[in-house]
């Protein structure tokens, strides 16, 4: 058996508990792209790393040099992988990532909380939607991936 390739999709916000989750998921032998981390070669991308971030536009944000290359290795780390786990909240980029993993035909996990009058219908393209962390880990280390 084959250990599952996991791209963690997420908000910078959650930087800490993207690192935490890819720590925990590595020490169950799957492997892991984190986005958050540059120690394994891995060109690593914040919008605050650009000047005066918050008055460039999304039309012109894609012009921009770093977000060409973010958008590469984002791409190419999410074709890599066999799984997305969405780590809630997150943003529109992550949800993106999702949708296009999905697209491909990989498996989607949704995790974060879920309060009362919060919902949405298109989390049912997920292979599985869950608050609890152990859940998504033995979605990952207990199943036959090849």
């Amino acid at each position: 058996m084959m250990n599952a390739k996991v791209y963690i999709a997420s908000s910078w916000k959650n930087a800490e508990n993207v690192r935490l989750i890819a720590d925990l998921l590595r020490k169950n032998n799957v492997q892991v792209d984190d986005f958050t981390d540059d120690s394994r070669g891995r060109y690593v991308f914040s919008y605050l790393d650009l000047p005066e971030h918050d008055k460039i536009n999304g039309i012109d944000f894609l012009t921009l040099d770093q977000a060409k290359r973010a958008f590469i290795e984002d791409k190419k780390m999410i074709d890599w992988a066999d799984a997305v786990l969405l780590l809630l909240p997150c943003g529109r980029s992550a949800h993106l990532e999702a949708g296009y993993a999905v697209g491909m035909g990989k498996h989607l996990i949704i995790l974060g909380e879920f309060p009362p009058g919060e919902f949405d219908v298109m989390y049912g393209f997920a292979s599985l939607v869950t608050s609890d962390l152990v859940e998504a880990v033995k979605y990952f280390t207990e199943r036959n991936w090849f």
